[in-house]
């Protein structure tokens, strides 16, 4: 029930601010209250529902503050991470690297959206764990979770797939080439555009209080 709910919330067949009911959801996965109960339970310490007083379990939205708020932390720790990177990296380095981005634009290209994210996860866990600084890697990592239903809210858009896909390898070449501010600047930028998507296609969360 959690993977499937999950899976509905990440690719947007379960939009913000949508209402999870526990007897609809008993019904549908034909389990106890118990097991629903524990499911919504891993999907808020995900951070993708947010429990509310009288109004029970709701997809989570994140009002434009949020967004922008969680944005600019993921900005500076990427540039950051980034600039540390050695360069030219070793051949084991990007050879990882290059085997996960093939994989990434094949899971793209197929719309196989749940390998999707996951790969995407895996190729930035990777490259910045090349900044050869855990703590960093981490920091990165809790805002990379933070920010999941933002990110993937862009996955069904085909051209948005595309400029991943081709900004993956840009930051590929930049790595073997050795031009570390071009590095910098691709992964900040690259961050930007699934912000951009969700604030222009999602409605205000500070909406929730006049509801």
């Amino acid at each position: 029930m959690h993977e499937a709910l999950q899976a509905d919330i990440l690719m947007g067949r379960l939009r913000p601010r949508e209402r999870l009911v526990e007897d609809d959801l008993i019904l549908r996965f034909e389990a106890t209250r118990h097991a629903v109960r524990r499911g919504l339970d891993e999907l808020e310490s995900e951070g993708l529902v947010v429990r509310q007083p009288n109004r029970g379990v709701r997809v989570r939205d994140y009002s434009r503050k949020e967004v922008e708020d969680l944005y600019e932390i993921r900005t500076a720790l990427e540039s950051l991470a980034a600039s540390r990177i050695l360069v030219p990296a070793d051949a084991d380095y990007v050879a990882r690297l290059k085997d996960i981005a093939a994989r990434h634009e094949a899971a793209s290209r197929e719309r196989r959206f749940m390998e999707l994210s996951r790969l995407n996860n895996a190729f930035h866990e990777t490259l910045y764990s090349g900044c050869g600084n855990p703590e960093l890697s981490a920091a990165i990592r809790h805002y990379s979770v933070m920010t999941q239903p933002i990110r993937t809210r862009g996955f069904p858009d085909q051209g948005l797939r595309e400029t991943a896909i081709r900004e993956h390898w840009q930051m590929i070449e930049a790595i073997e080439k050795g031009r570390l501010d071009d590095l910098v600047t691709l992964c900040r930028d690259h961050i930007t555009w699934p912000k951009d998507f969700y604030l222009r296609t999602n409605g205000p969360a500070d909406a929730l209080a006049a509801e």
